[in-house]
């Protein structure tokens, strides 16, 4: 009697031309749960770079967004275009941020409010709802005014002053000034205080003369 050969085997107990282990895929069928291995994954790290630029948090944003930029180089993770846009939004915030605190600083430098006026600066001048508002101006420039007095008010002086006003300022300027400001027509005589419903002692009056009609390029006292 004739012993049929041994069936071809591959070494792992498969017999050639026999059915694949129940754990193993035939060859050339998709691997388990379809489809090919899994790519990169997205980065957290871009993601949260773009969420904190979305949401004005700049200076993380733009940290985050430069560690997700090294570690999305290559492909190496997903999420690259997430990381760019957190740290271009946190740049851009950052810039709003310089301008607003460049600004406030302006304001500040140039705001005139009824303790720090001093006579002769010129002024431009905004009035919303009896609030008046005053910043330094070059008098060579186009301006809306010019102070011409301030006093500080004692007990006594801060009721007249409250009662006359426009009256008070015709009191504490000197005549020649008077003169000159009653002779023109261009310009009436305002005044303010730093509370107009609460003067009292130690407030100031500031006396100023205001554009009525067009603006001012040049000092109207001397």
């Amino acid at each position: 009697m004739t012993t049929p050969p041994n069936p071809p085997n591959d070494g792992s107990g498969n017999l050639y031309g026999g059915p694949p282990p129940p754990d193993q895929p035939a060859y050339g069928a998709p691997y388990p749960g379809g489809g090919e291995p899994a790519g990169p994954k997205n980065d957290g790290v871009s993601i949260a770079a773009f969420v904190t630029g979305l949401v004005c948090c700049a200076p993380i944003g733009v940290i985050l967004g430069i560690i997700g930029i090294r570690r999305t180089k290559d492909g190496q993770r997903k999420g690259r275009w997430a990381a760019v846009t957190g740290l271009v939004l946190g740049v851009l915030g950052i810039l709003a941020w310089i301008g607003l605190v460049a600004g406030g600083v302006w304001i500040f430098n140039n705001a005139i409010t009824p303790d720090n006026a001093e006579v002769g600066q010129c002024v431009s001048i905004e009035e919303d709802d009896g609030e008046v508002t005053m910043l330094k101006k070059d008098c060579s420039e186009k301006h809306d005014g010019e102070i011409v007095a301030v006093d500080e008010l004692d007990s006594e002086t801060a009721k007249t002053a409250e009662e006359q006003q426009i009256g008070y300022c015709t009191e504490i300027l000197s005549e020649g000034d008077l003169t000159t400001i009653l002779g023109r027509d261009d310009i009436e005589l305002q005044a303010v205080f730093e509370d107009p419903n609460n003067v009292d002692d130690g407030d100031h009056i500031v006396c100023y003369v205001e554009a009525t009609s067009g603006d001012l390029d040049e000092k109207v006292l001397d």
